[in-house]
């Protein structure tokens, strides 16, 4: 909880079990009546309001309106009064510890801050890109268009305010909490989440230019989840570019409208479907690396103007987004080291030398052993009860299709764990989970994960922390060319971070 939503929470439950006794004189009632207004008026400028603490906010009214009827008029004392001021009482309470409660389930947390010396400037770009089509939309002409989020190294101005969570947009966080089932005003209060980045900065000059990295997010998950680990790289000298794949994303904010993947209308039923997509995420990081060459060239007006180093470019990503910086690795010979957080892989390699460096960080839950053991993500379909294998095979249009997709996956499986083997390249975190890889974790509080499906016992602060550091270590090696914070010294630092062995 914040501050002032601490303070009010106090001086409610001071006016609470002070103010009801009879013996209070009057003015002390006005006094912790005014106590309540201040702070929620401190709360409200400072912090900003949130739904969570409504009850808060309703108790301050009504004692305000209890301290100036008891000042004024007097209070009978019959039997049936004392009742109703015990029910008033108790139920004065139980409310307050209710906005506790929510307060703690849904907190305004406070991003990771950045661990380097730089400030970080962010600014959003809409790229189209005119030689594709639109692939998720049957039938459609229409080009495919990105939103890019690009981090970077800059002069910090502490004049300037620094950018909210999820571009300050209502209709953004709407979106992407209904993408998840939910009802839409849930996560409402991460607007009152700030960044450590500020739009309009200066791009620092300290360096002659600056390698860059490319992020992509998960399926169904957005680029802004994924504003701390940005934010650390950049602030640590590299330019970062964020991509939200459109129709991937469970909110993608585009000129005059939000786009969601529930309003995809192709269903890839011609093959494996996340092969399909991964690949199309890979395309999209192709485009804005081009897109990035024109801005460095001068080709597009543009800050970064010869100041990207597109000699030293890195690729790193969450999920579906692992598996299409997996793709890059793979088959972009522009890609000089490539991340992939948790991410199942669908692509099998057409030549496994020409790999660039590649680190994958898993969770321990089940995603570390299936790799280990080269398991397909898909199940064997005869691993099914057998009720439900015709239902899973007609899914995928025949028994046939379904496991020739399972052979390929297979296969993808088998290759991506021998090129981790060859490079010994495979870590875990220990009581981890798959979304704490994401500041999605961050969005309950403590004991709450599970009601989101987020299990593992390992924080999502903690979970965060070790994927930036292993992050930082693994492109300063590939990227910079540097061994300070080496991958073996985080292993040191954070003991549940380990070294997978293949067997």
């Amino acid at each position: 909880m914040r501050v002032f939503e601490v303070m009010l929470l106090v001086v409610n439950l001071l006016a609470l079990f002070i103010g009801p006794s009879k013996k209070q004189p009057k003015v002390v009632l006005l006094v912790l009546a005014g106590m309540n207004g201040a702070v929620l008026c401190l709360h409200g400028v400072v912090e900003g309001f949130r739904y969570q603490m409504i009850f808060a906010y309703l108790f301050v009214f009504l004692f305000a309106i209890y301290a100036l009827a008891r000042a004024t008029l007097k209070f009978s004392k019959n039997k049936i009064a004392k009742i109703l001021k015990g029910i008033t009482i108790g139920l004065s309470a139980l409310f307050l510890a209710l906005t506790t409660l929510m307060s703690h389930a849904l907190p305004v947390f406070k991003l990771p801050a950045p661990t380097g010396d730089y400030g970080v400037g962010v600014q959003y770009v809409h790229l189209t890109d005119e030689t594709r089509v639109e692939p998720f939309l049957k039938g459609s002409l229409d080009k495919r268009e990105l939103a890019v989020k690009i981090y970077y190294p800059a002069i910090e101005d502490k004049t300037m305010p620094y950018a909210a969570y999820f571009h300050d947009s209502p209709e953004l966080i709407k979106t992407f909490t209904a993408g998840y089932h939910m009802p839409d005003y849930l996560f409402s209060h991460l607007r009152r989440v700030k960044t450590h980045s500020q739009e309009g900065l200066q791009l620092s000059q300290d360096q002659e230019n600056y390698p860059v990295i490319l992020f992509s997010h998960g399926g169904g998950t957005t680029m802004e989840v994924h504003t701390s680990q940005c934010e650390d790289l950049a602030s640590r000298g590299y330019v970062v570019a964020a991509v939200n794949h459109t129709y991937v994303s469970s909110a993608t904010e585009l000129p005059g409208r939000i786009v969601t993947d529930r309003d995809a209308t192709v269903n890839f039923d011609q093959g494996d479907p996340l092969d399909i997509i991964t690949q199309i995420m890979a395309d999209d990081v192709g485009f804005v690396i081009d897109m990035l060459d024109e801005m460095n060239d001068g080709e597009t007006a543009s800050i970064f103007a010869g100041k990207l180093d597109m000699e030293h470019i890195g690729v790193a990503g969450h999920s579906l987004g692992g598996a299409a910086a997996y793709n890059l690795a793979i088959n972009d010979s522009r890609i000089k080291a490539a991340i992939n957080l948790d991410g199942a892989v669908y692509t099998v390699p057409k030549d496994t030398k020409g790999v660039a460096p590649l680190l994958m960080l898993a969770n321990d839950e089940e995603h570390v052993q299936a790799i280990v053991n080269r398991s397909a993500p898909m199940i064997k379909l005869e691993d099914m009860p057998a009720e439900d294998q015709e239902a899973m095979a007609s899914s995928y249009g025949s028994k046939k299709a379904y496991i020739d997709i399972y052979k390929k996956q297979e296969q993808a499986a088998i290759a991506h764990a021998e090129t981790l083997k060859a490079s010994d390249s495979l870590f875990m975190v220990e009581g981890s989970a798959h979304m704490k890889f994401a500041e999605v974790g961050l969005f309950m509080g403590k004991g709450f994960h599970r009601f989101i499906g987020i299990n593992g016992e390992t924080s999502s602060e903690e979970c965060l922390e070790i994927a930036k550091s292993v992050t930082l270590a693994f492109f300063d090696q590939h990227l910079k060319n540097e061994t300070g914070e080496s991958l073996e010294s985080v292993l040191r630092q954070y003991p549940k971070l380990q070294k997978v062995r293949f067997p």
